[in-house]
């Protein structure tokens, strides 16, 4: 099955920068969105302490098992890419599904 990848730029008010894709079955940016918060304050970070935030879709790819678990779980798919680890969060690679 095609899944639809939301390319999530985030920029923390503490200054920590994290890049990270929501992978979802729809072309809905606002919830594309939200996925993305719930998934940030799931690690901690609230959407008060948000400067500036950017989810656009990017593209569309064929989603491995993991990923299809994931969404069928709670709808979306997080793939973690950078300033985690400098931001001091156990988000890395896949295993991260929110």
């Amino acid at each position: 099955m095609n899944v639809k990848v939301f390319d999530t730029h985030v920029r923390t008010r503490a200054g920590h920068y994290l890049h990270f894709d929501v992978l979802t079955e729809t072309h809905d940016a606002a919830l594309a969105r939200q996925y993305a918060f719930a998934w940030l304050d799931s690690l901690g970070v609230r959407e008060s302490d948000i400067s500036q935030n950017e989810c656009r879709f990017c593209h569309s790819q064929i989603g491995d098992p993991r990923v299809m678990q994931g969404i069928a779980r709670q709808g979306y798919f997080i793939i973690p890419l950078q300033g985690f680890a400098t931001a001091g969060f156990e988000a890395t690679g896949l295993e991260v599904s929110g």
